[in-house]
């Protein structure tokens, strides 16, 4: 199944998912179509204009185990804040390059925040683009400090 979900600053996610469990996140910022699809999913995905959170089952089995590591760890950084590749590598015992390369492949952006982890020298990289990155990041940082 597939659900689009509009957000009010911009950026338009694509959720590809098996009843209630995500497979994959796409984010665009182009204006697609209206909100539709699985009822639940649009809630908890709207939730993230308020709450700058998204708490939905996906699968993890599409995750190897340093991406869960990877994963988890950004996923404590609280919305309108950001961390470095080098903090996360630090507290994983890694490489930068490791952590930037797990978050490259993350197939769930916005539930698993990787948008918050940036460079020592500038805003890093994002698998949706450096528009929708700062897009997000000035939501959070206009919303939730």
């Amino acid at each position: 199944m597939i659900t689009i979900v509009q957000f009010s600053f911009g950026v338009t996610v694509i959720v590809e998912h098996i009843d209630n469990t995500v497979t994959k996140v796409n984010l665009t910022a182009e204006k697609l179509v209206e909100t539709k699809g699985h009822p639940l999913i649009v809630k908890r995905f709207q939730a993230y204009e308020k709450y700058g959170k998204i708490i939905v089952p996906f699968k993890k089995e599409l995750l190897t185990p340093f991406q869960l590591k990877v994963f988890s760890t950004v996923t404590a950084i609280p919305p309108g804040k950001t961390a470095t590749y080098g903090q996360i590598a630090k507290t994983l015992k890694t490489s930068p390059r490791a952590v930037g390369q797990a978050l490259k492949r993350n197939p769930f952006p916005i539930i698993i925040p990787c948008h918050r982890v940036i460079s020592s020298r500038n805003i890093g990289g994002f698998s949706a683009g450096i528009s929708i990155k700062k897009l997000l990041l000035n939501f959070e940082t206009n919303h939730f400090i």
